[in-house]
């Protein structure tokens, strides 16, 4: 963010919540910039208009309001100082959506840390949130939010100059196999949609969930696959085979948390995989639009990193390949 930029969003924001951002760290990802203030009980996520409309920022909001009831840890929105859960605002022609939260107690869970209660109090998390969606979808509560195979159509045909001819068979072999699935219930409803390690604090056996500004509506293994792969691309059993990691080390514990809230059947967990190659797919079309990260520096290796993992036949094989590679230093 130029300083131009950032002096007009701190007036701003002075204005409408009585904070200053000089005291806080600002992060961008590709929709927005978010404020994070390290001795503070809030943080700002301000949105570029494009990028989210209105409605569906609006829903975004009540959905996070109507989980909260469930879940004590869902990180919730905070009004303005002029009562509103949504401020908008123009600088330079440019519409913006500023919106606080309440931030997570605890800290971002190492994977050197990870043990097998916190696999079991993340599925418990992540199992309500889908029977809490499973609910609304049966009572036809609807939200103004986008299905993830549009969003997932609408960034191939903004990226698909950048992308190489191979890995693009390979991202539209996937596309039409997660897009076959039919959207039934129990299966399928409003999702997190970026559910990862750095997308929640740990304080004990609680984890605080934030940033609900990806969610859609989408199969809920994408949740599931989300979690997997942030697991394993952070660095959990670094070296180790990552199909024997999922279902020895991770999914036995998650489904225990899981399950205590989300009715499953036997073919429930069936398509995970896909989903994380998927998930892989969408997390490389989406740095292809970007040429700067507010959380990375090392951007390019990171596209290169994903672009091998969708190239290959099996990504789980292909992940540890890679980590494998980059464990030892050496491009995968």
């Amino acid at each position: 963010m130029n300083e131009d930029l950032k002096q007009k969003i701190r007036e701003i924001l002075l204005e409408r919540y009585g904070v200053d951002i000089q005291e806080a760290v600002c992060r961008y990802s590709t929709q927005n910039y978010a404020f994070i203030f390290s001795e503070k009980p809030y943080m700002i996520r301000v949105s570029i208009s494009p990028k989210k409309t209105r409605s569906e920022i609006l829903s975004e909001l009540m959905w996070v309001d109507d989980l909260k009831p469930f879940k004590q840890t869902i990180c919730e929105p905070n009004e303005s100082l002029n009562g509103l859960l949504l401020e908008e605002f123009e600088i330079d022609g440019k519409l913006y959506r500023a919106s606080m939260f309440r931030t997570a107690r605890g800290n971002i869970k190492l994977t050197t840390e990870m043990k097998p209660m916190f696999f079991i109090c993340v599925g418990d998390l992540l199992g309500t949130i889908h029977h809490v969606s499973t609910n609304e979808r049966e009572l036809g509560i609807r939200y103004s939010r986008k299905k993830m195979s549009d969003t997932f159509e609408e960034l191939i045909n903004r990226v698909k100059e950048k992308i190489p001819d191979e890995i693009e068979k390979k991202i539209l072999a996937v596309q039409r196999e997660v897009d076959s699935l039919p959207e039934e219930l129990g299966q399928y409803g409003i999702c997190h949609g970026d559910f990862h390690i750095n997308n929640f604090f740990v304080e004990e056996n609680n984890i605080w969930l934030f940033d609900f500004d990806g969610c859609t509506y989408a199969n809920y293994m994408y949740d599931v696959a989300s979690f997997v792969q942030a697991c394993f691309l952070m660095g959990y059993k670094a070296g180790e085979d990552c199909r024997k990691v999922l279902y020895e080390d991770i999914l036995p514990y998650f489904k225990i948390g899981y399950e205590l809230n989300k009715e499953c059947d036997a073919h429930y967990w069936d398509h995970l995989e896909l989903f994380i190659t998927y998930r892989v797919a969408m997390a490389y079309m989406s740095l292809l639009e970007i040429d700067e990260c507010g959380v990375v520096n090392n951007l390019e290796q990171i596209k290169q990193f994903l672009g091998y993992i969708i190239s290959q036949d099996d990504a789980l094989d292909a992940m540890t390949v890679a980590l494998k590679n980059r464990s030892g230093g050496k491009e995968g």
